[in-house]
């Protein structure tokens, strides 16, 4: 598992976790995190300690006031110490069912939701589709 910080996602990585309030939530070996970031290729968590396993692992996303989740298979890539412990990045292996496209809706409505000038849904959902500008 690498340690090393450069960006691998080709997508833009949406940062979900704003003043210590996240709207999006991991579940994952029977506990139930926020997550930090997330993007069409997967995601961070902040964790205190390297993981135990590289290998894939079942997991549900899912949004603050949205029924139902997004569900499927990840595979952690990476973990990066930092002042508060460390982030675990992961990658999506699988997504079930219409993952995608609800992982772009709700991606889009959470920028529309939090940016800080004003944005239509189109140009929301353009920022998300869109390459990474980290």
């Amino acid at each position: 598992m690498a340690d090393d910080k450069a960006e691998r996602r080709g997508s833009q990585r949406i940062v979900t976790n704003l003043v210590g309030r996240s709207r999006f939530w991991l579940s994952w070996y029977g506990g139930r995190v926020p997550l930090e970031d997330l993007s069409i290729e997967g995601f961070a968590i902040s964790q205190s300690t390297p993981p135990a396993s590289e290998k894939p692992f079942e997991f549900l996303i899912e949004r603050e006031d949205s029924v139902g989740g997004i569900n499927g298979q990840a595979q952690i890539v990476n973990f990066s110490a930092d002042v508060r412990g460390g982030t675990v990045g992961c990658r999506f292996v699988e997504l079930h069912e219409d993952a995608q496209q609800q992982l772009t809706d709700w991606r889009a409505g959470h920028v529309f939701d939090v940016a800080a000038v004003r944005v239509t849904q189109d140009d929301a959902e353009d920022i998300v589709l869109g390459p990474s500008i980290v």
